[in-house]
């Protein structure tokens, strides 16, 4: 909190990294690595192994009960003579190439994306990683379960033989594949690890293994002839036609990342009422993504994303809008060195140019952070650095009587600023502990930290500019545990829970004064319908002081505030010297009533020291988290607001959340938000 008086001389916003060539560079080396990574993962053509010596047991020339005919197009055995010696067991194959990328052709190839299964009909061939082929008139793959059936008319080939059968099943978690074959009397055959010149016959099969789902009124996300299927990992459909409800629009091809790796699902686009996405190119560790979004700001324009992601790391870049000459190139970075040390970066750069060109203006942000663990707790260093310019200074300049001289490239609205101020912290954050035998645990937690910025100072206090800051501050957490204050008699999970927090911390600056935050809440929590319906209530109160001695008033002058939005005087506002205090009382209801609603409505209720300042409409959004609400810029908390919800899954991917606020007419002129949240969550 700063005082009116001791403001900083400009404001230092989250601006944005080094300039669009680096960016286009690192874009191009990920992109190229992209298209290497997806050439490498096709399937190519295999020579087998030659079928090896019949596996001890069950050699093929000996006719099991119930199956005197041997496979017809392999090679039988002779039983080894008496006395010789037994014949020496296959070695298995490798897994890894066997069981990697699968092509799939078929006169008709559908994705259901609701549940993640691929179906085939029709001439359908499958080509698996060692070159075994498999043919059928139909294909069904669930991509989750990580196994495919083919039935009808199903030849195997592998080693230059064919088998005919009915129906043949791969599971690629165990390496194991089923058939059916087509022989004078029913049987079944298990191949282990590719091992198809030695059928294990008898082996109990899953029940069921030759199970083609029924889809059935299914919504069938797109469709094409080609496929190649990387298990566990994605599918990549060509041509593809993508079923839009309205029409289905044709595409060269689409690129599905299924992946588990968490590190895909990073995003380093800044927020947008509407995205959609489309995967044109990937592999194990990489995916290249264009996207179609909107916003009010832009309208309609397309957004470029790339991944690069391994276990442990990502790095992840955007560029968004293509299209629009005011530009975000964002770049985010993570890395688990080890299983006790990780760094992350974010860098981001705004940049106005028409095309790639040359920019007029272009602002910078990047920040370091390396996270150590201890024993019972963690180390992180934080360092942040603002650039707002990353561009030198232009020789063309005008001369103003408020501003002074203004250097700018094209005209005085690309003005240029020479500020890099920066900030480093390192933060000591212990674990949480049990606080003896109570139902509450408590964490520790303390800091130091440097501000700089040498061409325009930070703060200024009676005249004198700082231009360096130095701080360090100590702080303690205390939370409950939820607490069971009146159970439900009749065991349906009707509770009702108590939880309550405390918090405090102290701050220290090398100038002379120190910061003292102080908050204490209570939450109730009761359950109406363990499906349907949930109440909440809290009341929070939070104390913050700055405290001066002797310049308290210097610090703090008794001074009126003004609405910057209708030059309202409050003059209520001379009261403030630096100590505040918040009340607030908040109700909120979730109620679900079936699987693809959920409204969720919230009422918060601020007494506020000093009082609230109504301000004018803006953005309250923050491109690294995604968030383009609009609201208004207020000073402190709205004495009243009610925030409505509104989640609809439209399927098992999709789902869309509505938004909106009311502010109950607060300062004559709030009331409902300036526009409506909206946002597509996949």
């Amino acid at each position: 909190m700063m005082p009116p008086a001791f403001q900083p001389s400009r404001r230092l916003e989250k601006s944005p990294l080094p300039s669009p060539l680096l960016l286009a560079f690192a874009l191009a080396v990920c992109t190229l690595g992209t298209w290497t990574l997806a050439f490498a993962q096709s399937p190519a053509s295999a020579t087998p192994a030659a079928p090896g010596p019949t596996a001890p047991g069950v050699p093929l020339g000996t006719a099991p009960p119930g199956a005197p005919v041997e496979p017809p197009a392999i090679p039988a055995v002779a039983p080894a003579a008496a006395g010789s010696p037994a014949p020496a067991q296959t070695q298995a194959r490798p897994r890894g190439r066997r069981l990697a990328a699968l092509g799939l052709t078929a006169d008709r190839i559908a994705f259901y994306s609701n549940r993640y299964i691929v179906g085939a009909d029709g001439h359908v061939a499958v080509s698996l990683g060692d070159g075994t082929r498999v043919h059928g008139n139909t294909f069904a793959m669930d991509l989750r379960l990580n196994r495919f059936v083919i039935a009808g008319d199903v030849k195997v080939e592998a080693g230059g033989k064919r088998i005919d059968g009915a129906a043949f099943a791969e599971y690629f978690d165990f390496d194991r594949a089923y058939f059916v074959p087509i022989l004078g009397e029913p049987d079944r055959w298990t191949f282990a690890a590719g091992d198809y010149a030695h059928p294990l016959l008898g082996r109990e099969m899953p029940g069921d293994t030759f199970f083609l789902p029924d889809l059935a009124g299914e919504r069938v996300f797109l469709t094409a002839t080609h496929a190649t299927i990387d298990p566990k990992q994605s599918v990549r459909f060509t041509p593809a036609a993508i079923n839009f409800g309205l029409a289905t629009v044709p595409f060269p091809s689409y690129f599905l990342n299924f992946s588990p790796n968490p590190n895909f699902a990073q995003n380093a686009l800044a927020g947008a009422y509407a995205d959609g996405p489309y995967d044109f190119l990937g592999g194990e560790h990489a995916l290249s993504t264009l996207h179609l979004r909107y916003d009010p700001a832009n309208k309609l324009y397309p957004s470029f994303e790339q991944h690069q992601v391994s276990a442990n790391s990502y790095l992840v870049a955007s560029v968004n809008p293509l299209t629009r000459p005011l530009k975000q190139y964002n770049v985010l970075a993570f890395d688990r060195l080890s299983p006790g040390l990780q760094v992350q970066v974010a860098l981001q750069e705004s940049a106005f140019q028409h095309g790639f060109s040359q920019p007029l203006s272009a602002t910078g942000y990047g920040t370091l952070q390396i996270t150590g663990s201890l024993p019972h707790s963690y180390l992180q260093f934080t360092t942040q650095n603002y650039f707002d310019s990353l561009l030198a200074r232009p020789g063309t300049f005008a001369d103003s009587s408020t501003f002074g001289r203004v250097y700018y490239y094209g005209d005085a609205s690309h003005n240029w600023i020479g500020d890099h101020p920066s900030q480093q912290q390192i933060a000591w954050i212990g674990f949480r502990h049990p606080l003896g035998a109570l139902p509450f645990t408590f964490q520790l937690r303390s800091g130091v930290g440097a501000a700089r910025n040498t061409t325009t100072p930070l703060q200024s206090l009676g005249g004198v500019a700082v231009t360096s800051l130095y701080t360090k501050s100590a702080g303690v957490n205390l939370a409950s545990k939820p607490l069971k204050i009146l159970p439900d008699r009749g065991n349906l999970g009707r509770d009702l829970y108590l939880t309550a927090a405390f918090d405090k911390q102290r701050q220290y600056n090398s100038l002379p004064h120190f910061i003292d935050t102080q908050s204490q809440s209570v939450a109730l929590t009761k359950v109406v319908d363990p499906r349907r319906l949930t109440v909440l209530a809290s009341y929070a109160v939070g104390n913050t002081g700055d405290f001066w001695g002797a310049q308290q008033p210097l610090a703090y002058p008794s001074t009126a505030a003004v609405n910057p939005a209708t030059r309202q005087v409050f003059e209520g506002f001379r009261a403030f010297r630096g100590f505040a205090t918040t009340h607030s009382l908040a109700q909120q209801i979730v109620f679900t009533p079936n699987d693809v609603v959920t409204l969720n409505a919230t009422m918060r209720e601020n007494r506020d020291f000093p009082r609230a300042i109504p301000g004018a409409p803006s953005g309250t959004g923050d491109p690294f988290t995604g968030s383009t609400a609009l609201g208004f810029s207020n000073y402190g908390a709205t004495p009243y607001q009610a925030d409505f919800d509104l989640r609809y899954r439209i399927n098992r991917l999709l789902t869309v959340d509505i938004g909106r606020s009311y502010y109950f007419n607060f300062g004559g002129y709030e009331r409902w938000s300036p526009q409506f949240t909206f946002a597509i969550v996949k």
